[in-house]
């Protein structure tokens, strides 16, 4: 007894030298999570390395960066053409240039057309809006009706509508985005518009951020309210909620100051990162804490108990551990940063939640008295009765689970096979999102605000301004325009098909290319003096190599507009002479759509990695290749009944959504590794194949089902999410986790009832 008392005596020095210093990187740690941003910036989905997006930033370099603009919406009732509505508006565009971080104001009512001068010796510039002369308003109206110009397209006369563009400073940061944001909304407010309705990049990141911080406190909130619960009714006492919880706690603490000394933001995904780790942290501190209680109720001292819990179930933990972890570093393999940080940091967070439930808990225990063990024979044997009942039946329908399991999996197989990829903007807002009805808005009344972009390369030897490169582009335009659905168009042929009307006295019929060369050849040259002015700059690069069409659409989704893409190709194939030109599609959008191809086959990529990884671990476990590849078997299905889910019912994946098999994958392979390790006791501990799988089922079946329930408050909580992908993300994992829980307890005993001792 003596003996028993100077080891506690020592292992407790230790344990406060460990306590003390947990608490001091812990407090920095914590001091760093304090200084934790949110940022959410779509751009850094683009993946890495990518032809596409090199382009892209060549591309821009020479013209501009696709989404830096704001579309301000104004609707009158009394129509766009009441004098006292267009003062207003052109008051405004005045205030707007004195905002900060802008490049330019694009308004239709400082936009003039040319005509020719008295006699023909000149060109004079007209108003498109006489704003002062209403006895001129009638003559504009008839001409904006009548007209192609891309200008017509920002006004909608039918709705009593028009756009003001606002292009602001390129790859704006968050810093000036809020301040330029802030200012805008004064300004509205200010001015009073009866209807006014704004949609860009700063409002869509605006608007996401907001939400995000609601709901990381939020979800985070759930899931500490969902834990102590369950912990009240697990253990009725103080300790038993203090503790646990603590642990988990930390664990948070820890990996968002990790994230913080790293640099990096919380984004959309790793705002999940709270929830994962207290559930995720929490399953392993219950294993850790239930078994010690168990040796405590056997009657051994506290050192004994810890000793015995760190070695039978430690082990499993720390496998259980490396396991979850290495699930969420295969999304590096994604190649899209938001998606790699929310693998890296919720990896690290897995791996830092082991390392305290292992220093942490056996501390605190061996510094508190002996926790009272309550009476809970009753319930004890109600969990013994219920699931030997249950095993019992598993071991007389075998044939049946086979059955069942069999006929789901190719059904299943079936549906995850048509599995597609779909996304849209802003398309993890509610409809009842203010962002997402000024986004219908802009959808309805002005052609969509999807972000168009066509590079236009001259063959090897031809200039963009040549006269068959311009006609092969003016067939491309139309086609852009009539099938493919570009709005707001603005083209290398514009300025020729400009001066062709205006040298036509303005006649409507004259805005196209000419089809005689020499008559073209007089444009370019008239042409010739505007070459340097900004407007041109934008559509034709200084050596003339590179053209630019650019305008928006209303977004189909990335599944439709490849669908799209493709059928331009077919158009070019056949329509377009490739020794005069050849195109390429680029743009944000373009790079995000290619991107969503990939998204899957990386994801399945890293599936197979972790299986293998995992399968060789469990195989050098227990020495057998046999057992490596019956603990993989089970994680198999929960997967596919979650794709075959997805699929039937009719759901599209996108780049957040696509991750939730690695997730799920990592998290639901917990409770085999747990129940194998337990069955891998009791067999050394020369028990019958039967009877050790019964004692295993029965004991690690109850942890199984309680960790489950766990897992499923948080990861059910998600499903209350404002953001569709994280909605979607709570239902699948939750999906899956049940899955699992069912085929843990069906599908692998009855795999190793066929194994022998």
């Amino acid at each position: 007894m003596e003996e028993h008392l100077k080891e506690e005596i020592k292992w407790r020095k230790y344990s406060r030298y460990v306590l003390a210093g947990l608490t001091l990187v812990l407090l920095f740690l914590g001091y760093s999570s304090s200084k934790l941003e949110f940022d959410y910036d779509f751009e850094k989905f683009f993946p890495q390395e990518n032809n596409d997006l090199a382009f892209y930033e060549d591309y821009r370099e020479k013209f501009e960066n696709d989404n830096d603009f704001i579309l301000l919406g104004f609707a009158n009732e009394g129509g766009v053409f009441e004098q006292e509505f267009l003062e207003k508006i052109e008051s405004f565009t005045v205030k707007l240039r004195t905002l900060p971080h802008l490049r330019e104001v694009v308004s239709p009512l400082e936009m003039s057309y040319f005509e020719l001068s008295p006699g023909g010796m000149g060109f004079k510039k007209s108003p498109i809006f006489h704003v002062d002369d209403p006895e001129q308003y009638a003559a504009d109206r008839e001409r904006l009706e009548n007209s192609i110009e891309p200008v017509a397209e920002m006004v909608n006369l039918e709705n009593n509508s028009l756009i003001v563009v606002i292009k602001n400073k390129q790859l704006i940061n968050k810093e000036d985005s809020d301040e330029l944001a802030t200012a805008l909304q004064d300004l509205i407010d200010e001015e009073g518009f009866k209807e006014i309705h704004m949609m860009g990049k700063i409002m869509g990141q605006q608007e996401y951020i907001a939400v995000m911080k609601v709901e990381f406190l939020t979800f985070a909130s759930i899931s500490i309210f969902v834990l102590i619960v369950f912990l009240i009714i697990a253990y009725r006492a103080l300790w038993g909620i203090l503790i646990p919880l603590a642990t988990v706690l930390l664990a948070v603490i820890g990996s968002l100051g990790f994230m913080q000394l790293s640099g990096t933001p919380l984004n959309m995904m790793t705002t999940l990162l709270p929830v994962i780790m207290l559930v995720v942290g929490m399953s392993d501190v219950v294993h850790l804490v239930s078994k010690y209680l168990e040796e405590i109720r056997y009657g051994r001292t506290k050192t004994v108990a810890i000793k015995n819990m760190l070695k039978k179930v430690g082990v499993a933990t720390l496998l259980t551990s490396l396991t979850t972890a290495l699930g969420f570093v295969t999304l590096v393999g994604v190649g899209m940063e938001p998606i790699q940080d929310f693998g890296i940091f919720t990896a690290v967070g897995v791996i830092l939640a082991f390392v305290l439930s292992i220093l942490f808990i056996p501390s605190i225990f061996l510094n508190i008295k002996k926790p009272k063990i309550t009476d809970s024979t009753k319930v004890q044997n109600a969990w013994e009765r219920g699931l030997g009942k249950f095993f019992i039946r598993l071991c007389r329908n075998q044939k049946t689970v086979l059955v069942a399991y069999t006929i789901l999996t190719i059904i299943c197989i079936l549906g995850a096979s048509r599995i597609q990829f779909d996304y849209f903007l802003m398309q993890d807002l509610g409809e009842d999102q203010p962002l997402m009805q000024d986004l219908r808005y802009f959808q309805k009344q002005f052609g969509g605000i999807r972000p168009f972009e066509m590079a236009i390369i001259p063959a090897e030897g031809k200039e963009l301004t040549d006269f068959d490169v311009i006609r092969e582009t003016e067939k491309l335009e139309q086609y852009l325009d009539n099938e493919y659905g570009v709005n707001q168009m603005i083209s290398p042929t514009v300025p020729f098909k400009f001066a062709n009307k205006t040298l036509r006295n303005g006649r409507d019929e004259y805005y196209k290319i000419p089809e005689n060369e020499k008559r073209f050849d007089y444009l370019k040259r008239q042409m010739e003096k505007f070459e340097s002015r900004e407007e041109f700059q934008q559509i034709v690069s200084a050596d003339k190599r590179v053209g630019r069409v650019f305008g928006r659409m209303i977004d189909p989704g990335s599944r439709k507009m490849l669908q799209l893409n493709d059928s331009l190709a077919v158009f070019y194939q056949n329509n377009i002479d490739s020794s005069v030109l050849s195109y390429k599609l680029t743009g944000t959008p373009v790079i995000i759509d290619e991107a969503g191809r990939h998204v899957s086959e990386n994801i399945v990529i890293g599936l197979l990695f972790a299986f293998l990884l995992i399968g060789i671990s469990m195989a050098v476990l227990f020495k057998s290749i046999k057992m490596g590849l019956i603990s993989l078997v089970p994680n198999m299905f929960p997967i596919l009944l979650t794709a075959g889910y997805i699929s039937f019912a009719g759901i599209d994946l996108n780049m957040s959504t696509a991750i939730v098999f690695t997730i799920a994958f990592g998290i639901a392979v917990d409770d085999t590794i747990h129940f194998l390790s337990r069955y891998r006791q009791e067999m050394g501990h020369g028990r019958t194949n039967l009877f050790a799988l019964r004692r295993t089922f029965i004991s690690t079946g109850k942890a199984i089902i309680i960790t489950s329930i766990i897992l499923l408050g948080g990861f059910g909580s998600l499903i209350f999410s404002n953001f569709l992908s994280t909605f979607y993300i709570g239902l699948f994992v939750s999906m899956t986790l049940v899955f699992a829980v069912v085929t843990d307890l069906t599908l692998l005993p009855m795999m190793l009832l066929k194994k022998k001792k």
